[in-house]
């Protein structure tokens, strides 16, 4: 038996059972030349065959570099070289969802059979999110955020710029920051290199302009996390009056309580699914960023670039706080209220016929 087969049943049994409520982690199974991995809060460090790879981890290839993952779900990725992605570490509530996120490079997807039922698969980008369930495809963001998807078999759901498209067997796609574009047939080889280095020309001769295209859009998920989270908070201030009168052995108020409580988890995952959409595009700044301090580059208007990517950087720590308090306060406020209810005297909800666990949440094991 092959070493590489050993580690594929290796991490099968390792993610046997393992929750992707909390984002999406893998397990490495081949490297081949320069890989590096980044867990959060951690160094970056030299990739081997055989580590875990935890929510939230970063990947980078070299331009020698291929990585091949297996996902939680037993879907494979394989990310080649000059690449960098990360594995979605925000957590869901409801959805059971694996979630990859692209910043720049170019990643071959096999997603597994068994992906169905409430399960996801989606590859961010920073103009499209492709939807799949099982099939093979290819996604690469090239250097001014240009994306193409290929699909190979199956089929790929494609949404950018209120645009869905249904990308088939030998089609594939383009998008960019003035738009997606139309859908081809093709059975040739793709020419990545090709396609990167016109890419690469077009930021950069364009880089203001598509900086200002990438923070537009920036700022228009900053506006809709903004709206989420105060609708969040609304939410819970109607809830703890509900809260009183179920305390005071009000059982209209059950009805109400599970009402908001599958608001809140509903708005949490919303607010995941945006993390993750504005996730790429933040990456995706960080290396204009990188691109336009690199003399070797030589980027028209590289100054303005790098001083507005220092500036997107101040904005994503407080959009990435927003998305931490939003993905978690659902829990932690069940969790609050369970306590609160479990100190009640005699005579109150929690002493009521119907008042369990299940009456104030419902089963969170149905659909």
């Amino acid at each position: 038996m092959s070493i590489r087969i050993i580690v594929s049943l290796m991490a099968l049994l390792l993610f046997a059972g393992y929750a992707t409520a909390d984002g999406t982690g893998g397990h490495l199974i081949e490297v081949n030349g320069k890989v590096w991995i980044q867990a959060p809060g951690a160094d970056k460090k030299i990739a081997r065959a055989g580590i875990t790879l935890v929510p939230g981890t970063k990947i980078l290839t070299g331009s020698d570099g291929k990585a091949e993952v297996s996902l939680t779900d037993g879907s494979i990725i394989v990310v080649q070289q000059n690449s960098s992605m990360v594995l979605s570490g925000i957590k869901r509530q409801k959805k059971k969802k694996t979630s990859i996120l692209i910043f720049f490079g170019r990643i071959w997807n096999k997603v597994s059979k068994a992906v169905g039922g409430r399960a996801g698969y989606e590859v961010n980008t920073p103009i499209v999110v492709c939807g799949v369930r099982g099939t093979e495809f290819e996604t690469a963001v090239a250097d001014d955020g240009s994306v193409r998807v290929k699909v190979n078999q199956g089929t790929v759901n494609v949404q950018g710029d209120g645009k869905d498209e249904t990308i088939k067997k030998d089609q594939e796609i383009d998008a960019d920051t003035d738009g997606v574009g139309k859908i081809r047939s093709t059975k040739e080889k793709a020419d990545w290199e090709m396609w990167q280095n016109q890419k690469r020309e077009r930021l950069k001769t364009q880089g203001r302009s598509i900086m200002d295209n990438v923070k537009s859009r920036i700022m228009v998920r900053k506006e809709r996390l903004e709206a989420l989270r105060a609708r969040q908070k609304d939410i819970e201030k109607k809830r703890e009056l509900a809260m009183k009168r179920a305390k005071e052995g009000d059982q209209s108020a059950i009805d109400e309580i599970r009402r908001y409580n599958e608001e809140l988890l509903a708005i949490a995952d919303e607010i995941a699914d945006l993390g993750d959409a504005a996730g790429c595009q933040f990456g995706l700044v960080d290396h204009f960023g990188d691109l336009a301090t690199d003399p070797r580059f030589q980027m028209i208007d590289g100054k303005y670039v790098e001083a507005e990517a220092a500036s997107m950087r101040r904005i994503k720590a407080m959009f990435d706080q927003m998305v931490q308090e939003g993905t978690d306060i659902s829990l932690e406020a069940m969790e609050k209220m369970l306590d609160e209810m479990s100190d009640g005297q005699r005579g109150s909800l929690k002493f009521q016929k119907g008042s369990s666990k299940d009456d104030l949440f419902g089963d969170q094991k149905k659909e």
